[in-house]
């Protein structure tokens, strides 16, 4: 036998254990490569807007910045739906439905308290984090026991909303140089949208221990979608017109009818003066008084949430909080004309945030 076959014949089983070695460390390099294939696959992130507004609009744009600056690049590792629920719980519920058939996102990000509550309903019982952002009041509506709690559910976000009474104590300050004598009576305008009605019953029950402010409720049936915008205006115009004798100045609650400018700018034309109204644009259309946080600060504090949960942290881990700053804003024109001097204290805390 030649001498080299000798030695292929010697090295037989060398070389068989080496073919063995080799297609068990491809067989791991390939498992390796699938596995990091697929954990680099984008993430899917449902954002469901209660309806087409300018605030909730602008709080999905930051949100999604906020989660570009940390990392997140859509068609790369984060992959967006976004929806539009009409200001419609069923249609928030049937949105969301179709999307879980269709695909199961990583995380549904809700935006303002109606879809909030529709996609709460349809994910509690599933795996899926939900993460809220512009929820008026998250622990009335069941969402959380407690503001600063964790909810030990699927849920988390940041409440935008400063507490009522607050928003009363600007006022009072606002106002005191017409209430010396007798009480301002304030109408509080309020349809049936759960974060108005949660608002307004807050602000009764303050007012019925004061002696500066007297709050009438003014509240009518709210009616979701954009075809019945027109009879939502008529209806709260209704409303004022028939207690038009009982209040000398308006309070737009919390909801959707705060942040709609035709109504507002429909107030002015009547001559109907607005001594508060929860977003800057109100002020710089003529209410007197807001005092909120602004999309940007809510949408970049739901991202950060929206990490830590990627990160391994569980939804229900992470506590509902307010968030950090918040801005006054002034209408002097309006606090001129309803004859009263606004402090430097409030002007001071408005800062850049005065308008005319």
């Amino acid at each position: 036998m030649p001498f080299y076959a000798r030695i292929i014949k010697g090295n037989h089983k060398f070389i068989k254990l080496v073919l063995a070695l080799y297609i068990l460390l491809a067989s791991i390099l390939g498992l390796s490569v699938i596995s990091q294939a697929k954990a680099e696959e984008p993430k899917r992130v449902v954002v469901i807007e209660t309806m087409s507004l300018p605030a909730l609009q602008d709080a999905t744009k930051w949100f999604r910045k906020g989660m570009t600056d940390l990392g997140y690049l859509e068609g790369n590792n984060i992959e967006y739906v976004t929806l539009d629920a009409e200001g419609n719980s069923e249609t928030s519920y049937r949105l969301l439905s179709d999307e879980l058939n269709n695909e199961k996102p990583d995380m549904v990000v809700t935006i303002a308290t109606l879809a909030t509550k529709a996609s709460y309903k349809l994910l509690k019982d599933q795996d899926i984090p939900q993460v809220f952002i512009l929820v008026s009041y998250p622990e009335k509506e069941g969402f959380v026991r407690a503001i600063g709690e964790a909810s030990g559910t699927h849920i988390t976000g940041k409440t935008h909303i400063i507490p009522p009474a607050a928003k009363i104590e600007i006022v009072k300050q606002a106002l005191k140089p017409l209430t010396k004598i007798s009480p301002m009576r304030i109408g509080v305008v309020n349809s049936t949208y759960p974060s108005a009605v949660s608002e307004t019953a807050q602000i009764m029950e303050i007012g019925k221990n004061l002696n500066e402010l007297e709050f009438i409720n003014l509240n009518f049936q709210y009616l979701p979608g954009e075809e019945n915008r027109d009879i939502l205006h008529k209806n709260a115009l209704e409303v004022i017109e028939n207690n038009r004798t009982r209040f000398d100045t308006l309070w737009l609650s919390t909801g959707p009818m705060g942040s709609d400018l035709k109504f507002l700018k429909t107030l002015k034309e009547k001559n109907i003066p607005i001594i508060f109204s929860n977003n800057t644009e109100s002020v710089k259309a003529g209410a007197m008084l807001s005092m909120t946080s602004n999309s940007e600060v809510n949408g970049i504090a739901a991202a950060e949430i929206a990490d830590q949960i990627f990160k391994g942290k569980k939804a229900g881990e992470i506590p509902v909080t307010r968030p950090n700053s918040y801005l006054v804003s002034i209408n002097i024109t309006t606090a001129t004309e309803l004859g009263t001097v606004i402090p430097s204290a409030l002007l001071k805390l408005a800062g850049k945030n005065i308008y005319r």
